[in-house]
């Protein structure tokens, strides 16, 4: 009898039924893998709602830039003994209060000659016209400057001469703005 069992055709029907056992198989063992998942994130005490702690910080702002360029400063022997150029602007922002511009020259100017600058404010109190001759170490031109923004403001500069001073070559200097407390 065993060996008419082996020698028996397959039916199409006998080939179904074992393909749907295999497939019940197969999703009987994705269910119980689901149900096991599940039980594991419910012993984790997850719900509809999660919270989460976020760190905030502002951190002080305070930025200033320039733009354009000044013209070069030229004195002609008997026609000025000074000259202004005020082609140069500033903007700045600042979330902190009561802060300044202080100004500095990278070199001296040469024996009788100035350099002076002077920036406009529309929020705080300008210095006025400020020597930088010497000033190595930065000079306030601003003053009293509280949070927000001031755009597009002038810088004026002065470049002063004494009548006795001799024919001096073409030089330049670096002036430094630094928006401070």
């Amino acid at each position: 009898m065993k060996n008419r069992i082996s020698n028996m055709k397959r039916t199409p029907d006998s080939t179904m039924k074992s393909t749907s056992t295999k497939l019940l198989i197969s999703i009987s063992v994705i269910l119980i893998a689901m149900v096991i998942a599940n039980s594991s994130l419910m012993a984790q005490n997850y719900s509809n709602v999660a919270t989460q702690s976020v760190m905030l910080e502002v951190k002080p702002i305070a930025k200033i830039s320039v733009a354009g360029s000044p013209d070069p400063l030229i004195i002609n022997a008997g026609v000025s003994e000074s000259i202004s150029d005020e082609n140069t602007k500033y903007s700045l922002v600042t979330n902190v209060d009561n802060m300044k511009i202080v100004a500095s020259i990278d070199n001296p100017m040469p024996t009788g000659t100035k350099l002076m600058v002077k920036l406009s404010s529309s929020k705080a109190s300008s210095a006025g016209l400020v020597d930088l001759s010497n000033a190595l170490t930065p000079l306030d031109v601003v003053r009293g400057i509280g949070r927000g923004s001031d755009v597009d403001q002038s810088i004026s500069y002065t470049f002063a001469a004494n009548d006795g001073v001799d024919d001096i070559a073409a030089q330049s200097r670096m002036v430094t703005l630094t928006l401070t407390n």
